[in-house]
């Protein structure tokens, strides 16, 4: 395992971390990085440059640095820019890890629970106080924690089918965070085609093929359904009304908003409802799990 310890466990020398906020157009100034790091991007996009070579980074995506990189950061020059970070360093890791030179960088769609649980271990790291800044000593939980997210990231399951961070076209990518910023902001926002496109960087057309061919759906269909599947999480795990839930999600017209549920789920709102607080499975989801809208913290 490259110059690490090996065991049976991850175990840690130390960490800190924090979530940081960034002015658009600030730069982080080239340096070889001493430490393993991990940065998730929450808001804005960044432009991280490894030695020659320059990656877009958009909100959702995560860097996993090593010791030795040569790297920059440029964030997001049309607004704000947010990203949490964790520096660390191993005394050990478990032996049937792939080598660390053999690591991916850049995760442009890591699974869904990496994002809570970075949060959950930088909310420990708070937890030891500012005395021991900047090196904190790792508690047992937080080598446990790291173990459990490095392995999701080096090792996914064997039926996620594509290669971690490489699942979906760049233009699917950029289109879908869009999306779910829309939802996040403002659901009722009237999204063309057009613009969709434009920020993709592809023609209508074009794009309208990567969707179908990807996901199985024209990107408007997309968006619609985004909708729907942030509509099933509430009705789940709120109390919101139905006319409320509408609104939330972006539909004008609740009777609309029931018509197209009901097509999707083949049951109405208040149907699903009832099924959900018996403990029933919720319907089959036309869009995969890992590209619901997101929820920001």
């Amino acid at each position: 395992m490259d110059s690490q310890s090996v065991s049976p466990r991850l175990e840690l020398k130390y960490i800190y971390g924090s979530v940081v906020h960034y002015r658009p157009g600030d730069k982080l100034a080239p340096r070889v990085l001493q430490d393993y790091e991990v940065v998730l991007m929450i808001e804005g996009t960044a432009n991280y440059r490894l030695g020659a070579v320059d990656h877009k980074v958009p909100p959702g995506s995560l860097i996993l640095a090593r010791p030795g990189f040569q790297e920059a950061y440029s964030w997001d020059t049309g607004g704000a820019t947010r990203h949490a970070y964790v520096h660390f360093d191993f005394a050990a890791v478990p032996g049937d890890w792939p080598r660390m030179s053999k690591w991916p960088v850049l995760f442009k769609n890591p699974d869904p629970v990496i994002a809570p649980m970075l949060r959950h271990l930088i909310g420990r790291i708070g937890a030891h106080g500012e005395t021991a800044w900047p090196t904190l000593r790792a508690w047992p939980e937080e080598s446990l924690l790291m173990e459990c997210l490095l392995g999701i990231l080096l090792k996914p399951s064997q039926d996620e089918g594509l290669a971690v961070g490489d699942r979906l076209p760049e233009q699917v990518h950029a289109s879908l965070n869009f999306m779910r910023a829309i939802l996040d902001t403002d659901p009722h926002y009237a999204l063309q085609l057009g613009e969709l496109s434009k920020r993709a960087g592809v023609t209508e057309k074009h794009l309208c093929r990567v969707f179908q061919t990807s996901l199985g759906h024209a990107p408007m269909e997309t968006f619609r359904l985004l909708k729907l599947q942030l509509a099933m999480a509430l009705l789940g795990r709120s109390s919101l009304a139905i006319k409320e839930i509408a609104d939330r999600c972006g539909f004008e017209n609740p009777l609309y908003f029931t018509r197209c549920f009901t097509r999707v789920y083949g049951k109405s709102p208040t149907e699903t409802r009832q099924s959900l607080l018996k403990q029933e499975a919720p319907p089959s989801n036309p869009l995969p799990p890992d590209i619901a809208p997101r929820i920001y913290w």
